[in-house]
């Protein structure tokens, strides 16, 4: 199902950057939650590296939590 929005929201992914980094970030909690720590790493990366482009917060992507990534999504936001 993750990957499935994914590959939705990445038609416009400049549109839709917001909810692909939730989206990855939660792909990567998932992947870590099933011993897949290779995998995780680096959807977590990726997840912090397009937050920073749409928040400019340059943060360790360790400290990263889901609340970082609902207030980035209109959605979750309210």
């Amino acid at each position: 199902m993750i990957n499935e929005a994914l590959d939705i929201w990445s038609v416009d992914p400049s549109a839709h950057k917001n909810k692909i980094a939730r989206t990855t970030f939660l792909k990567g909690k998932l992947l870590e939650s099933i011993g897949m720590t290779q995998e995780s790493s680096i959807a977590i990366t990726v997840a912090g590296r397009l937050r920073e482009e749409i928040t400019k917060d340059d943060r360790d992507v360790e400290s990263l939590t889901m609340e970082d990534f609902h207030g980035i999504v209109a959605f979750w936001a309210r």
